[in-house]
């Protein structure tokens, strides 16, 4: 059985949806359909993880899943994992095909990502304050970042590195605040279908908090790990595609011997 999955790709917090172009590129080079999503809560103050979560699954995910019955691989950027986590209640295809249903989610990737639990925020997972780079400002109710090229784009080339960091937006307050729902990525219809891509030049979220993230999440998945920064979807987007590619052919082969 071919699967043929749409990739899709969702931003972390502070970013907006093109920054997966050159990713989103290389993916349909190889022959697969992508969507990209940006979230909600970037440059809007006042929204929450929930707001996000319930977007991606009403927005994106019903859609391509309940309604069109396709296959689908979710790659979550950073901060998606929060939204990520909560949305994918019940897509397993493993899930949905014991229903009876098309389609479903094959495969679960989470780069350089949070993996949160039930009731943890996201500045609990940070150690419980903002990081260096992170300059909350109460009046408008977002957090800005410090020196966003170098945090985010360090090893990005010019001038791909500059547009990106003009596009950069603050968080919402609330949204590294509120605590997590219930999250699914523990479900038995993504056991063997979890891969987690460590950046290991990552200045936003640190190799020794990638570490800890995956440790913590008590639950088995394949790692994988680039030399790169944060955004590795503009620093090098064909190996990642490549990295990609090569564990959608995992998922399916998985998801195969579970017909």
């Amino acid at each position: 059985m071919s699967f043929n999955p749409t990739v899709v790709l969702v931003t972390g917090a502070f970013h907006v949806s093109s920054v997966m172009h050159l990713l989103s590129g290389k993916l349909q080079q190889a022959g697969y359909s992508t969507r990209s999503m940006g979230l909600k809560t970037p440059g809007n103050s006042g929204l929450s993880i929930d707001h996000d979560a319930t977007a991606l699954k009403t927005e994106l995910l019903d859609l391509l899943i309940e309604q069109q019955g396709k296959h689908v691989v979710l790659y979550l950027h950073s901060y998606a994992g929060f939204p990520g986590s909560a949305a994918i209640r019940g897509l397993s295809q493993q899930e949905r095909a014991a229903q009876g249903k098309k389609g479903g989610i094959i495969g679960l990737i989470y780069q350089s990502a949070f993996i949160p639990k039930e009731g943890q925020t996201l500045i609990d997972m940070l150690g419980g304050s903002y990081a260096p780079w992170q300059s909350p400002d109460y009046e408008t109710g977002l957090v800005n970042v410090i020196d966003s090229k170098q945090i985010f784009y360090a090893d990005v080339p010019d001038p791909l590195a500059s547009v990106a960091t003009t596009q950069v937006c603050g968080q919402p307050i609330v949204s590294m605040n509120t605590p997590s729902g219930p999250i699914y990525y523990a479900d038995e219809g993504y056991l063997g279908r979890r891969l987690y891509i460590h950046t290991e030049l990552d200045q936003a979220l640190p190799p020794f908090a990638q570490d800890l993230f995956v440790a913590s999440s008590e639950v088995e998945r394949h790692v994988k790990k680039l030399n790169s920064g944060h955004s590795p979807f503009l620093s090098d987007s064909t190996t990642l595609a490549s990295v990609i590619q090569e564990y959608i052919q995992t998922f399916e082969e998985i998801s195969r011997n579970t017909q």
